[in-house]
């Protein structure tokens, strides 16, 4: 097309980790024959870098593990090489801020049809992306901010568990895209996807908490992905004295909760004020919608606890990945 250069649909840096061969994403390309690419027959995880170090790793790769066991993928080198190509990736590539790491491992090259027998060797892709200013939104920020994200929810229903697993972090995510055009066409950040009972399930790349008379709520884990931020709030809540707890959760019930956020790795704790155009939490009695203070607190306990990873990753005799916040850290 004229006046316009290859790889110029990228809105950032961007480059691809192929079986330990690292180029820039827009001069790289996979296989026409790649299950992955044919079928979706593949599994991820994103993470983010934090001062250079990738953030909870060990937790993403065990679940990766998970994901790899529940499709009968193997995984295609050794989780000390993945782990040796993922820190390659990051030295590599010419980014001075912080990235957005996507590891993919795909069923690789076989005939089409739908035998995974006939695909012999599996193959592994780590994608780095300058983690850029727009990449978290501002009311991520506890410290900068102080409003919140608009979501709706969505006509599209999570997966059933006994169809596609969401615990199955797989490349298959059409459920998810189809949902967040709700969400695009709605001028919203995000879409709350239900179950096929009804109940709230998750957002398309966020799990999703709700605040009452000080107790914070989210639906149980069945059906859903196990959220690696979702966990480590529970970690930080319950070493906080905050309580916190699975239920099954009606819709309707978002309207009239105290506070309501989402999470995922990327972007930490995000505060939601409207949802399907109408205010929530604090928002409902203000103009402007407000992060309620709970889900402040927690966005600077998370923001401790990525701390505390980065020093016990430069300290190796620190213990690693536990809660250490204090209420004092964030009073």
């Amino acid at each position: 097309m004229a006046g316009k250069t290859f790889g110029s649909v990228f809105d950032r840096q961007m480059f691809v980790n192929i079986q330990g061969e690292i180029q820039p994403a827009e001069s790289a390309s996979v296989n026409v024959m790649d299950h992955g690419f044919l079928y979706g027959d593949s599994v991820y995880e994103t993470i983010r870098t934090y001062k250079k170090v990738p953030f909870l790793l060990a937790r993403h790769l065990d679940r990766l593990q998970r994901s790899l066991g529940r499709i009968y993928l193997e995984m295609p080198c050794s989780r000390a090489d993945l782990e040796s190509q993922i820190q390659k990736t990051i030295d590599a590539v010419p980014v001075e801020s912080d990235l957005i790491m996507r590891i993919v491992v795909s069923r690789g090259v076989g005939p089409i049809g739908l035998d995974i027998g006939s695909c012999t060797q599996p193959r592994y892709m780590i994608y780095a992306m300058e983690l850029t200013p727009d990449s978290i939104p501002e009311e991520a920020m506890p410290d900068r901010g102080g409003g919140g994200v608009h979501v709706v929810v969505s006509k599209v229903r999570r997966n059933s568990p006994r169809a596609l697993d969401p615990s199955i972090k797989s490349g298959n995510f059409l459920n998810n895209i189809l949902a967040f055009k709700e969400a695009r066409d709605a001028r919203a950040h995000e879409a709350v996807l239900c179950t096929s009972d009804g109940y709230i399930a998750e957002c398309t790349t966020a799990n999703i908490f709700l605040v009452k008379d000080g107790f914070i709520w989210t639906p149980r884990p069945w059906g859903i992905l196990d959220g690696i931020t979702r966990a480590v709030l529970f970690e930080e809540a319950e070493a906080a004295g905050i309580p916190i707890s699975e239920t099954d959760i009606p819709p309707e019930a978002l309207f009239n909760a105290d506070e309501v956020f989402i999470t995922s790795s990327v972007k930490g704790v995000v505060p939601v004020c409207m949802v399907n155009g109408r205010g929530v939490g604090v928002a409902r009695e203000a103009d402007e919608g407000r992060r309620g203070p709970l889900t402040h607190t927690l966005q600077k306990l998370y923001q401790v606890r990525m701390e505390n990873e980065h020093l016990a990753h430069s300290n190796p005799g620190e213990p690693a990945d536990s809660p250490r916040a204090s209420n004092a850290d964030v009073d």
